[in-house]
């Protein structure tokens, strides 16, 4: 766990907890290595823990009944979930599939409700990161009204990027492996006008496409670029 810690504790969130908190947070957690491909929960499964990537990156989709997969959600290292089933104790929401091989930190859920117990000062955290995840939730519903398909399109690349607001967009080379398919679900368009779009980003010098892929050189430059905050 020890190697971990630093990638961990990379996440605004969990950087803003006091530090005595969060070693008692990685006393509880234990490691879990998967494979490429291998799911680590599926929807309408009981939640089992609280999670944190330590290393690879993971899909959360949701699969149709046709077998087509929605993404929702790139998870890369440094990026914690899972906490919604933790605390209403409801299954799972979504699919959660590793796309490389993996290595994620879990705090059981038996012993996060004994964390919570003995150490009550974390809920306000928990309510931060809960917030989080609805604030990202709705900018992207006011979005989709308000920005065009262009902006809309930028939006959810940066919003893929930087695991829905846990990690500040940085000047490293980023690459997101998924369909030009998918994005047009992402923004309720087309392929064709996704494929013209980032064509426009790429010529701008914001992008690079590549078959399954799209290549981002600088995503503070991409969020500036579109004033996004």
């Amino acid at each position: 766990m020890e190697k971990y810690k630093e990638t961990l504790a990379s996440s605004i969130w969990f950087s803003g907890i006091e530090p005595h908190l969060q070693q008692v947070m990685f006393d509880k957690m234990r490691l879990k290595h998967l494979k490429a491909g291998q799911q680590l929960h599926a929807k309408g499964e009981e939640g089992v823990g609280f999670y944190g990537v330590c290393e690879g990156r993971l899909r959360v989709v949701s699969v149709g009944i046709d077998g087509r997969e929605m993404l929702f959600a790139l998870l890369g290292p440094g990026t914690w979930f899972g906490e919604i089933s933790m605390f209403d104790d409801l299954p799972r929401t979504h699919d959660n599939f590793c796309e490389t091989d993996c290595t994620v930190a879990i705090i059981q859920k038996k012993p996060f409700k004994a964390l919570l117990a003995d150490y009550p000062e974390l809920y306000p955290h928990f309510t931060r990161l809960l917030c989080t995840r609805v604030r990202s939730a709705f900018q992207f519903i006011d979005s989709s009204a308000g920005l065009s398909l262009k902006h809309q399109l930028v939006k959810r690349l940066l919003m893929l990027t930087t695991s829905y607001g846990q990690h500040m967009p940085k000047h490293n080379t980023i690459t997101l492996s998924l369909s030009q398919e998918s994005l047009a679900q992402m923004i309720n368009s087309s392929r064709q006008t996704v494929n013209q779009l980032l064509g426009e980003l790429q010529e701008e010098g914001l992008l690079k496409r590549h078959y399954g892929k799209v290549t981002i050189p600088d995503p503070d430059l991409l969020f500036r670029e579109y004033q996004f905050t």
